[in-house]
């Protein structure tokens, strides 16, 4: 399994066991107007819609954490040089 699989599965898992505490998929799915299945999938490690994702973790109190990383991972990275982009046009090859 790659990473990304793995990390799916990983919040999925999360996600499940956090709002199994206090509410069933139905009333998660009701909290963040997505669907049922939409829940049932993203608890799966299946793929879903990133703002759908952000709005389950963002109700389950579980968004601020993953932020924070976000954050901190751009003040490493903000103030490096970005490549400029090439001015030279490509040329295709001509296979008529």
């Amino acid at each position: 399994m790659n990473k990304v699989e793995h990390t799916k599965v990983l919040l999925g898992q999360l996600i499940k066991q956090t709002r199994a505490m206090s509410m069933d998929q139905h009333e998660l799915a009701l909290r963040t107007g997505a669907s049922k299945n939409t829940i049932s999938r993203l608890e799966l490690g299946k793929g879903v819609n990133v703002d759908t994702l952000f709005l389950v973790l963002d109700h389950l109190d579980l968004l601020d954490p993953i932020l924070e990383t976000v954050e901190q991972q751009y003040e490493l990275v903000k103030n490096n040089p970005q490549r400029s982009t090439s001015k030279v046009a490509k040329e295709l090859p001509n296979d008529f």
